[in-house]
């Protein structure tokens, strides 16, 4: 019987509507606030960091509210050093204020490793043993000597470097190479829709020298030109087709596949 009469009072569901009404006012208080909080429905696209250098991707980052980390690097000698050269996530992806942009930058300094002694070894393996401590083949020089593509000699900048020198990764050493002893001629290989750095190897590989290399107007960007193949090449390849070994190849490199169209139409 209390019950009933506590129940029928004006004072208890007083009580009741307040404790509802501030339920209520709370609630909408929280969840103005988790809107706030996480910029509910507010998102903008990711600016393009890559080309910047770091004090200008800060700025641009603070600018909107973006969180720049970098957490990887490496290096691309023809590129300003400490630029972007990627970011994750895109340019133009949407995201939230506070979000973290990862970078990966150019590196400031090349790291270096030991010259390894390829003298008295084959072109061949000498060029295994060169890509293995992250070096490359510069220029193939040839020398009258009877111990055809034998190594003879390996110079940087046309100075000899010894064996145990410290020198930057990814740099060129030219080799010296016996043509036994006659100006022996190879066979000039189809580089046609070839990547650059896969021409390039090709064309060590049969013992020429890179010549002039070319880009048209569809690759913009270092990107591109890793992307970008070979559209046509000089000389020409051909089933019997020969130039004299250490002679130099031309390639023209593009992105646009109308070129492989109207060369095919030639």
């Amino acid at each position: 019987m209390g019950f009933f009469k506590i129940i029928t009072k004006k004072s208890f569901w007083k009580i009741i509507a307040y404790g509802i009404a501030l339920y209520v006012i709370v609630f909408i208080i929280v969840l103005l606030g988790l809107k706030i909080y996480t910029k509910h429905g507010r998102s903008f696209p990711v600016p393009d960091f890559k080309g910047l250098l770091p004090k200008s991707a800060i700025d641009v980052a603070d600018a909107r509210n973006l969180i720049i980390e970098v957490v990887d690097s490496t290096f691309i000698p023809y590129l300003p050093k400490g630029s972007i050269i990627e970011q994750y996530p895109k340019a133009g992806v949407n995201v939230k204020a506070n979000r973290t942009v990862f970078l990966t930058i150019n590196a400031f300094n090349q790291a270096k490793v030991k010259m390894p002694n390829v003298v008295g070894v084959s072109y061949r393996q000498g060029k295994v043993i060169l890509e293995r401590r992250g070096l490359k083949v510069g220029k193939l020089v040839y020398k009258y000597d009877f111990a055809k593509n034998n190594i003879l000699g390996q110079k940087i900048n046309g100075a000899n470097i010894e064996p145990g020198t410290m020198v930057e990764k990814g740099k060129h050493i030219d080799l010296i190479l016996g043509n036994g002893l006659s100006l022996s001629k190879t066979k000039i290989p189809n580089l046609i829709k070839y990547s650059y750095t896969r021409a390039v190897s090709e064309i060590h590989d049969a013992y020429f020298n890179v010549g002039n290399v070319i880009f048209d107007s569809s690759v913009k960007s270092y990107k591109d030109t890793m992307n970008a193949l070979v559209w046509k090449q000089k000389p020409i390849y051909s089933d019997d087709n020969k130039a004299i070994m250490g002679s130099k190849l031309d390639v023209w490199l593009t992105l646009d596949e109308n070129r492989f169209i109207e060369q095919e139409d030639e």
